[in-house]
């Protein structure tokens, strides 16, 4: 068995151990895939069934030979299928004579499909395959023999995994003439790919790797890694498609980086393969005209991907997409303290959010009632209240996922937050990739007590929680049976602990409900000694072994250490010095 660096890692609990766990699924730490062991290609036996989808139109040249180099695939041939999604070229394309046993062609649109386009013709072409395991492939490419196997391999042991084939970009010969499927069959047949153009290296996609060797090879990406999500060449499992929604139809560019962000959303941990190597045959759309591609692209990521938060300076206010998703259960609070709650996050300085209150709407019906003495009224006026706000919802049940968003805001009504409070949130969030931010709100400091489940309890008790979406949908492939969602988060993403007053967050309950009736009044933030600035947790990322775990935690343990014994110097001098 290949073995990639594993690692015993510790995460914020002190009780993270990562990778296979006995009878469970293998937990990658964020995009850190060090720690799963592939199978060697020369010596496994794959056992899942692959289908290869190749979206098509008018390229007819160029699929023969991409379907050449699919017959001469080490993956063994019962196992794979190949289906071509023709997006209505004009002649319909047909098989060529040297292409896999098992493969075939479907029309985008006869089965009562919507739409056009690579996006179209790939959700086509999933929709009539049979494969566990999903493999795009452009038509315009030259796959190596051991191409489809290198990269399934890994969902053959990790389920979330997606795996980013390599590619080099050729040009054809003199004559503007590619080689024919024949001499590509007999050429891969006798092992000698690389020269299938003369010895002609080709051009690497050179962003793409400048990206992934420049984060040690996706390992230490952070939530953007998404973007390297290209779909020449890819794979992964179904049930990982259909948890991500598949590819939007309605896009006619840009379908891969969209669908990367989803998939990032559902857990998804992105992994280069270069032993799956291609050749691509000609230039990119996107290197051909990048400038163009990218002008039309924005408008259409901005609405439907919230990061990097460049794509949203112009345009609208509001998005498909929001970048976090509030969550607040009303329960029994009075309409001051829950207008106290919802409107600091509504008047504050992140608009990118969307407000869910959770209450027993239907209760509310028009029957006659004294209207002063209703044991409804509360929940009668802030309903009128938010009844016109377009970032507010009223829900009677919490919503079971707020994906794709990428950010869910627990903040129960007992709790305000000052006007950048949920931009500090989100900034702490990103700064250490972390699963959850927890909001320290006792006096003494202390974190108040966890259900362990995002937003279950609507008491003052539950805190404010901000939850990175990627973690939630990491942690629902990895979670064991009775594991509560807060161990298996902070698991694979960790977690970090803020204290209300550094962030913002204000107990709401401190105040009569009169005296929150015009608004939530300005929190007071003192500044905290240098001792708080010491890590309060081990990251789980870059830490790769039990003895390294073990060196960062007595640093900080002297650390703290040193910061309380210059807390207490400056006491002493200051007390001598009066």
């Amino acid at each position: 068995m290949a073995q990639a660096d594993g690692s015993t890692t510790a995460d914020g609990t002190g009780s993270g151990a990562v990778g296979q766990p006995a009878g469970g699924v293998p937990r990658v730490v964020r995009n850190d895939w060090s720690s799963v062991a592939v199978p060697d290609l020369d010596s496994w036996r794959p056992t899942i069934t692959v289908s290869v989808v190749i979206p098509a139109f008018n390229c007819q040249p160029t699929l023969d030979l991409t379907l050449a180099s699919l017959s001469r695939q080490t993956y063994p041939a019962d196992l794979l299928e190949v289906v071509v999604a023709d997006d209505g070229s004009d002649p319909p394309l047909t098989l060529p004579e040297v292409r896999p046993a098992r493969t075939r062609i479907v029309r985008v649109g006869a089965g009562g499909e919507a739409g056009w386009g690579r996006a179209a013709a790939l959700r086509c072409g999933v929709a009539h395959s049979t494969g566990e395991i999903l493999h795009w492939l452009d038509a315009d490419m030259i796959a190596f023999p051991e191409h489809v196997a290198a990269q399934v391999r890994w969902q053959h042991v990790l389920p979330y995994a997606v795996t980013l084939g390599y590619k080099r970009f050729v040009d054809p010969d003199g004559d503007g003439r590619w080689p024919s499927a024949e001499t590509v069959a007999r050429t891969l047949a006798r092992g000698a790919a690389a020269d299938l153009f003369g010895g002609d290296p080709g051009e690497p996609h050179s962003y793409v790797e400048r990206y992934v060797n420049q984060t040690d090879q996706l390992r230490i990406a952070d939530h953007h890694a998404f973007k390297i999500h290209v779909g020449a060449t890819a794979a992964l499992r179904r049930e990982l498609y259909q948890r991500a929604g598949g590819f939007d139809a309605q896009l006619r560019l840009g379908e891969d980086t969209e669908f990367g962000y989803r998939l990032a959303q559902a857990g998804a941990v992105f992994v280069p393969e270069p032993a799956a190597r291609s050749w691509h045959l000609g230039r990119t759309h996107v290197m051909r005209a990048r400038k163009e591609i990218a002008r039309w692209n924005r408008p259409f990521f901005a609405d439907r991907i919230p990061y990097p938060r460049s794509w949203r300076k112009v345009g609208g206010t509001s998005w498909s997409v929001p970048l976090v998703e509030v969550v607040t259960a009303v329960g029994d609070q009075p309409l001051e303290r829950v207008r106290a709650a919802v409107d600091s996050v509504l008047r504050g300085s992140e608009h990118d959010i969307r407000v869910t209150l959770v209450g027993p709407w239907d209760q509310l019906d028009d029957a006659r009632v004294r209207v002063l003495t209703d044991p409804l009224r509360d929940l009668r006026l802030i309903a009128a209240t938010y009844r016109g706000e377009p970032r507010v919802r009223l829900a009677t049940e919490r919503p079971t996922s707020i994906f794709p968003a990428p950010y869910l805001l627990d903040l129960p009504a007992a709790y305000g937050l000052a006007p950048d409070a949920l931009r500090r949130l989100i900034d702490v969030a990103d700064r250490h990739q972390a699963g959850v931010v927890r909001v320290e709100v006792d006096e003494s400091g202390a974190v108040r007590a966890d259900s362990g489940e995002p937003g279950v309890d609507p008491a003052r008790e539950a805190g404010v929680r901000l939850w990175r979406t990627a973690a939630l949908g990491r942690a629902r492939w990895v979670r064991s049976v009775d594991e509560p969602l807060f161990d298996a988060v902070t698991s694979v993403y960790g977690y970090r602990d803020v204290p209300a007053d550094e962030v913002g967050v204000v107990d709401l309950t401190r105040f009569e409900a009169a005296d929150l009736a015009n608004g939530m009044p300005r929190p007071s933030r003192r500044r905290r000694a240098p001792a708080a600035l010491v890590p309060t947790t081990v990251e789980v990322a870059g830490v790769r072994s039990l003895a390294k775990a073990t060196v960062v935690v007595a640093w900080m343990a002297g650390r703290r250490v040193r910061a309380q014994w210059a807390g207490s110097a400056v006491r002493r001098r200051a007390g001598h010095s009066g």
